[in-house]
């Protein structure tokens, strides 16, 4: 059945400007969030609604073919309780994925991150999805909370066939603390961990239209040889092919 009808949550972040800026022209879009996102798509519906709260999520998905999954914590998240983490990442996520199955919802499309699978010390890189990571103790909660969000995203799959698609972007520039890259004084290769935010963009249409993948994980990263994440597969089974790769930079490898 042809996706019409989009979700997105966390319409109010940064990514999600560019998602529904990238999507509201051909989707029918429904817009929820705590807040009212301030950028003014007249087409769009906005519905205020908390993911941490399961009833209130539910009533968002009702009539939607496909939900776009942003709510995080992303900037200032430093010093924040691990509860919370739990609740507005995890248990966030956990409400949206039930309330995908109770609405009849197709696809789960879940914005996750590079930081749910870090590479662990010995693998090869690029990293490649399913390849042997390892968390350390920086920024644990948000990383452990994005590794939970997709084993969430799994067993919704699993259990009730729900088709979910992870969508891992790189350090997002122009968000929050993350300027962009400049060339390192010394060179480890392959460094490059950086992604447009319009390429992620790009990513979650591609995922949306998708017919052939029921379930899977992507790197959302920029396309070049110096990347520390693959992003080939994505290139291969969702058609990505990132536009912003940061020319000005030479590709170290």
């Amino acid at each position: 059945m042809a996706i019409e009808k989009v979700l997105i949550t966390g319409a109010s972040g940064y990514l999600a400007q560019f998602i529904i800026e990238r999507l509201h022209t051909k989707y029918q879009l429904t817009l929820t969030d705590i807040v009212e996102p301030k950028s003014d798509f007249d087409e769009a519906t906005f519905i205020k609604a908390d993911v941490t709260n399961a009833y209130e999520i539910e009533a968002a998905c009702a009539e939607q073919d496909a939900v776009v999954h942003l709510v995080a914590l992303v900037r200032e998240r430093h010093g924040k309780p691990h509860s919370l983490f739990a609740d507005v990442m995890v248990k966030g996520t956990w409400n949206v994925a039930e309330a995908c199955v109770r609405q009849g919802v197709q696809k789960l499309v879940n914005i996750s991150s590079i930081s749910a699978c870090p590479p662990a010390p010995g693998t090869k890189l690029p990293y490649q999805v399913d390849a042997p990571f390892q968390f350390g103790g920086g920024d644990l909660y948000y990383a452990l909370a994005k590794h939970l969000g997709e084993q969430i995203g799994l067993a919704y799959h699993q259990a009730h066939g729900l088709q979910v698609i992870h969508v891992r972007p790189g350090v997002i520039a122009g968000d929050g603390l993350n300027p962009g890259p400049s060339a390192p004084e010394v060179v480890t290769n392959p460094w490059f961990v950086y992604v447009d935010p319009r390429d992620v963009a790009q990513c979650v249409e591609r995922a949306i239209e998708t017919e052939n993948v029921n379930y899977g994980a992507y790197n959302a990263v920029a396309g070049r040889t110096d990347s520390r994440f693959d992003w080939k597969q994505a290139e291969e089974e969702l058609g990505y092919s990132p536009e912003h790769n940061w020319d000005e930079i030479p590709d170290s490898d």
